[in-house]
């Protein structure tokens, strides 16, 4: 996946890290739910990052009732399993750019549009 400051094809880009988080469940026998998906599909639509309410706010406009402990505990997976970073001091979560790779994350934050790049440091 490319940083969000570059043009890409954004529909392959989420459709290969969906790919990606799919096969590292099934080879670790972790369960992908569907909220669980839902949640990273959220997070890699606009290449920002979005707090745990933004994201139960996307969640119930689709008609999904979900409370707060829903989105902490789909976030504390993602995070957990390297398919999302939390950008600390925005209080809020990114789709990892580098699935399955070990790396120590910096965000560059576009402070016209709020795009949250990910660079490996």
């Amino acid at each position: 996946m490319q940083n969000s400051f570059g043009h890409h094809n954004h529909a392959a880009c989420i459709r290969v890290a969906m790919r990606s988080a799919e096969q590292t469940c099934t080879q670790n026998k972790l369960q992908f739910t569907k909220t669980r998906r839902r949640v990273l599909e959220i997070l890699l639509t606009g290449h920002k990052a979005m707090g745990a309410y933004d994201i139960l706010q996307q969640l119930a406009s689709e008609g999904v009732n979900a409370q707060p402990p829903v989105a902490y505990r789909a976030l504390d997976f993602l995070v957990s399993n390297g398919f999302a970073h939390k950008v600390e001091k925005l209080n809020a979560y990114i789709a990892c750019s580098h699935p399955g790779q070990d790396h120590a994350p910096g965000f560059m934050i576009c402070t016209a549009c709020d795009a949250v790049a990910e660079a490996c440091l």
